[in-house]
């Protein structure tokens, strides 16, 4: 299993227009084949930093969710709305 956390740090005033961009990204990856748990949560003790949690069967599953559309046109955008790079970790276990 493949485990990937990404923090993303939003500009406040860009804020409802990330959401609206992350909507699809989120309702497309939870139901790609080998994708075992994705979701986004906002951290509650930073507003405006995301956290997502991503599970995935293998490395085949990774890389279909890299190259889907949904996937492709959020990270196409993304970065107008955050105000640092995101913060990526990949771990994996057996």
């Amino acid at each position: 299993m493949i485990t990937i956390n990404a923090i993303m740090k939003v500009d406040p005033s860009k804020r409802e227009d990330y959401l609206e961009l992350v909507k699809p990204l989120v309702e497309g990856a939870s139901k790609e084949e080998g994708s075992l748990f994705y979701k986004q949560f906002e951290q509650t003790d930073e507003p405006n930093t995301f956290a997502f949690i991503e599970q995935y069967k293998d490395e085949e599953a990774v890389e279909a969710h890299n190259n889907s559309e949904h996937f492709q046109q959020f990270f196409k955008e993304v970065s107008q709305y955050l105000t640092e790079k995101p913060a990526i970790t990949v771990s994996q276990s057996k």
